[in-house]
């Protein structure tokens, strides 16, 4: 391989140290904003936004760097580190004296340190948070609380499904309220994090100090508030830090994968606490706000996409937005490597998983059966056998139309799945199921959901 612009270069780099790392987080932080500027003889200058993400490429993953760059390049290269600075958002007069603002770091520097040192990700800021159907009531809210900290929707209580964006939206209230003033103090931890300094404290005798830095704080964000339920202790502590916080007027933000009502085995007090200022689900993003969200990042990563591509992954990914970034990134890097025009859609299918083939790699016949039969209340050897009631051949033609539609088996092998003689049955059947679909809205959603249910399980490693 040789590349030899520094954009390009950088760009097919960047992708694969991405999958080399296989540390999503760890990517976003330290390498997504960093640049190739030029390549003076042997020498790669990298581009990075400030001092602590210099060192830190330098002391650990220096030699992953010069090992991807010059096997692109084609050519050893050592890469050395370049502070640039780029535009950021004004910060209010009253902190320009801030200790944080000093000649070295500017004011892009006093923003990163402080977002740095309040567990925040650098990446999220609600200026890139894509809104849309699925998350439009959370971030009117998210910016209310931004707007008057403390004094509105406190706590707000954030839940959804993995991956749809929670965190990027907690995080960026975080980060506002510090571009706002530099002088607030923010902490975003992860419940895991607060039981693990509790647990420290007492083994250490040090007890008020932890307290001290929770509850002297202008806005605390706790995330994966669910597994709380597990650590009794651990919800007093937290119950007594709520409410030294709530009761001095600073802002809490919860972060959860279910609604207070439903995460199991909490004291009711606390739960009376969670749902005391304002709970707001972000659900699954719809076509409109996946494509919005591609095309943003399609456009700052300089992946020149085209647009049936980025719609069609729009259309294909649908169950988040982390695993929808992830499928962008990944043909992104293919289509790179490609040696003459773009990928094709069927390319761009295998390449995310998302064909037919793939898909019956990952799901067997037995998965699909039995999870058919345990939605609709029927058995496995119901589906196979002589059965003919109303609710086994349904359940049976569900099947059918599952195998064919979703993971294009033969009508032949279809037969053969479900002990049936003639594929002409497999035909009728498939064809009752889409009729039905057709006109009966809810009948729709169940088949739906159901696919996507068998799709979770397999990724999850699950057998249902």
């Amino acid at each position: 391989m040789r590349i030899t612009e520094p954009k390009q270069l950088w760009k097919v780099a960047l992708a694969q140290i991405e999958i080399k790392l296989d540390a999503p987080a760890t990517f976003k932080m330290f390498f997504q904003d960093t640049s190739l500027l030029r390549i003076d003889g042997k020498t790669a200058v990298i581009g990075v936004t400030n001092p602590y993400t210099s060192e830190w490429l330098k002391s650990r993953y220096e030699t992953l760097i010069k090992d991807t760059i010059s096997y692109v390049y084609g050519d050893p290269l050592t890469p050395t580190f370049e502070i640039i600075q780029h535009e950021e958002q004004p910060v209010a007069k009253d902190d320009e004296k801030s200790p944080l603002l000093n000649p070295e770091g500017g004011m892009l520097g006093g923003i990163l340190d402080a977002v740095g040192k309040s567990g925040l990700n650098p990446k999220y800021s609600l200026t890139t948070y894509i809104v849309g159907n699925s998350n439009r009531i959370a971030h009117a809210a998210s910016s209310a609380v931004v707007t008057s900290p403390g004094q509105v929707y406190n706590p707000l209580f954030i839940y959804g499904k993995t991956g749809v964006g929670k965190t990027h939206l907690a995080q960026g209230i975080g980060r506002s309220i510090l571009e706002k003033s530099l002088k607030k103090r923010v902490l975003y931890v992860s419940s895991e994090t607060f039981l693990n300094d509790m647990i420290k404290s007492i083994k250490t005798n040090t007890n008020e100090k932890n307290r001290s830095k929770y509850r002297q704080i202008d806005c605390l964000i706790i995330d994966d508030m669910q597994m709380i339920s597990k650590w009794v202790a651990t919800q007093t502590e937290f119950f007594n830090t709520f409410n030294e916080l709530y009761n001095a007027g600073k802002q809490i933000i919860l972060i959860a994968d279910r609604r207070p009502d439903d995460i199991q085995n909490i004291e009711s007090r606390l739960k009376t606490r969670m749902q005391g200022g304002m709970v707001v689900e972000i659900s699954q993003p719809d076509y409109e706000t996946r494509l919005a969200i591609l095309q943003k990042k399609n456009d700052s990563a300089g992946y020149n996409l085209s647009l049936h591509i980025i719609e069609f992954i729009a259309k294909t990914v649908t169950d988040n937005v982390r695993e929808l970034e992830g499928a962008l990134q990944k043909v992104a890097l293919f289509n790179s490597m490609k040696p003459d025009g773009e990928l094709s859609l069927e390319e761009v299918a295998h390449t995310i998983g998302k064909d037919s083939r793939s898909k019956r790699e990952q799901v067997k016949v037995p998965q699909i059966l039995k999870s058919v039969a345990k939605s609709f209340s029927v058995s496995v050897k119901d589906l196979k056998g002589p059965r003919r009631t109303k609710e086994v051949a349904l359940a049976r033609q569900v099947a059918m139309y599952i195998l064919r539609d979703e993971y294009n088996y033969k009508l032949e092998e279809i037969a053969k799945f479900l002990n049936r003689e003639d594929h002409t049955t497999v035909m009728h059947g498939i064809d009752k199921v889409k009729s039905k679909a057709m006109i009966q809205e809810g009948f729709n959603s169940q088949i739906t959901n159901l696919i996507t249910s068998i799709q979770e399980a397999a990724a999850a490693g699950l057998d249902e």
